[in-house]
This record gives structure tokens, sequence and C-alpha cells, in this order.
């Protein structure tokens, strides 16, 4: 279901005259990577009669350096797990659950077709290593369709700071008034906000209940955004 933004102050992405670049989050965006990485914490806690503390770890989607601490509920709780036993454990069932989910989410394809016909350009600006995006891409068969992309460790600050954004805009070669940034998290809509960028927030189920106010829509789906809603959002 598509929400528009709440009335308020004008934007200053609203003063813009054409959109001329599109730039993807990732994760939980083109593919969910998200659930598999919830599913594998989950049973490595639940190996050591822990709960996962998903509340926690939702502060940190969207971006490299947020507060959550995996390993901080088995040292409160005296566990003999060592932090390096916690990693190579998530890593084995991540491993072992990343597969399953492994495949573009509903309407990506279809959208960068459309711009791609439209010329408009495109990107992909994650909070994930750059190593991780070329993956993903390459995985997906989707390298083509971008012209660019930025990781979080290519940027000195996280999302939800706009520098990611800001570097793929620049190797775009377009100014970050003209892009508009596509997100399923608050963080990483504040950051393209913050960028200067007109934003479309597309919530996943597990990041549906945070505040995407500041977006200026929100849909359920990439399979509700058309090349008239992305320029429709500076008309």
């Amino acid at each position: 279901m598509v929400q528009p933004a709440a009335a308020g102050p004008r934007r200053p992405c609203e003063d813009r005259a054409l959109i001329t670049a599109v730039i993807f989050d990732l994760d939980g965006l083109i593919i969910d990577s998200e659930t598999p990485d919830v599913l594998a914490w989950q049973a490595v806690y639940a190996r050591y009669g822990l709960s996962f503390p998903v509340d926690s770890w939702l502060l940190n989607i969207g971006r490299n350096d947020g507060p959550f601490d995996a390993y901080a509920p088995f040292r409160r709780a005296g566990s003999p797990a060592t932090p390096e036993t916690v990693a190579a454990l998530w890593r084995e069932h991540h491993d072992r659950l990343i597969d399953e989910y492994f495949k573009p989410l509903p309407g990506v394809v279809p959208l960068l077709g459309l711009l791609r016909r439209r010329g408009l350009r495109t990107a992909v600006a994650s909070s994930s290593r750059r190593s991780w995006i070329d993956r993903v891409l390459a995985r997906l068969g989707l390298e083509a369709e971008f012209d660019a992309e930025a990781g979080g460790d290519e940027v000195p600050r996280a999302k939800p700071a706009p520098d990611v954004y800001l570097l793929a805009a620049r190797r775009l070669g377009a100014p970050p008034e003209a892009c508009a940034a596509l997100e399923d998290s608050m963080n990483g809509v504040l950051a393209a906000k913050a960028a200067g960028m007109a934003c479309i927030a597309v919530p996943s189920a597990l990041t549906r209940a945070m505040d995407f106010s500041a977006a200026d829509l929100v849909v359920s789906s990439l399979e509700e955004v058309s090349v008239e809603t992305i320029v429709g959002l500076v008309t």
C-alpha cells in the first residue's frame, strides 16, 4: 500500500527539476539477507539457552557501526562460548540458510528494466562491504544493471550519515538533488535525506515498525514503484 509523506515544510528535494538517477540499498531491498541473519543468530543463541535480542539487532539495520553487540548476552550470562565460537557458529548457520534467500525481491528486476529503458542511471549504496555488494550482484546476475556501487567500507561514516549516498552520486556523475533513493530501513532513509535526495521507503517484514516519516513515500513492495512514481517525487 502506498503511503504519501505527511504534510509539512517543503523539503529541499521538492525544488528539483528532474530525477536522472536512482540509487538502491542492497540488504532488505534487492535481496532478503536480513531474515537469514536473524535466523542464524536465533539458532546460535538457542544453542546456549539464550534469547536473541532482536530489538537491539534491528537498530543495526542500514548501518555497519550500530550498537548491537552480539556477544554481550553471552558475556552477561557467563557463557563458556567465546566470541570466536559464536562468530563461527553464526557463519555456519548463515551459510546454510543464505542460499534459500539468494534471489531478487519482488519488483527489483522489472523496475531495473524500466529505469534502463527510460535512460535513468542506477547505483547501489549499501552499508555492507563492497565485496558483499559485488558478490550479491554477481550471484543474481545483476552487475550490468547498475552503473555504480558504493559500500560502507569505502566511506568514513555509516548510515544514517549521507556519505555512502554522496559517494554513489559522485560515481554516477549526478548531483545528489537529481537522485532518488530506495530504502528499507530508517537509517537508510535518514542517510538519503541527509544527502539531499528524494527517498522511497520499502519496509521489509523486519523493518516495517520503524519510523519512516522522513521518507517522501512509503510503499509495501517495489512492485508498486514505477518510473512515474520516482520522477513524480519532485514535481
